[in-house]
């Protein structure tokens, strides 16, 4: 990573660390070590995966859209699968496999259609605060405090960034 930064001018952020401990950067838009000055160079940013760029150098004119990885809070789905996870373990335990199949399918019909639209909302509040800058941990404070919102406001969204 120091010859490569070398290469780029960056002689400077050469002689950080090479990244910090356990890999978690306190701010990640900072030069704190070369891993992620490296990370936050505009080549490194704009690179599209391999996969995405096969798909859509096809004639097909298909579109690729991935979810951020780790980031299961974007996909309402996600959310009602969770909930009736929750709902299942505290069932009692089942003595054979045909109560627990029964089990699982009445936690899976207990998903309301209004119980889908709000976790399709909070969905929604986790990719716009992602679209306007925050982090995974920003994102997910702003949701927790402002759940009864049916948008982040932007003063809200100038707060988080002294954290």
């Amino acid at each position: 990573m120091e010859i490569i930064l070398k290469e780029r001018g960056l002689v400077k952020e050469s002689k950080l660390r090479a990244q910090c401990p356990q890999f978690k950067c306190i701010d990640p838009k900072a030069a704190c070590c070369c891993q992620r000055v490296l990370f936050n160079q505009p080549d490194f940013l704009n690179q599209k995966p391999p996969l995405v760029e096969l798909i859509q150098s096809s004639s097909c004119g298909h579109i690729v859209f991935f979810y951020p990885k780790f980031h299961c809070e974007l996909n309402f789905i996600e959310h009602c699968w969770g909930s009736r996870k929750y709902l299942y373990r505290m069932l009692p335990l089942t003595k054979n496999e045909d109560q627990m199949e029964k089990n699982i399918w009445n936690c899976l019909d207990q998903v309301t259609i209004i119980k889908m639209c709000r976790f399709a909302n909070r969905s929604a509040r986790f990719i716009y605060a992602h679209q306007n800058g925050l982090n995974g941990t920003q994102a997910a404070w702003v949701n927790k405090k402002y759940h009864g919102h049916r948008v982040i406001l932007e003063s809200i969204l100038n707060s988080t960034e002294t954290m």
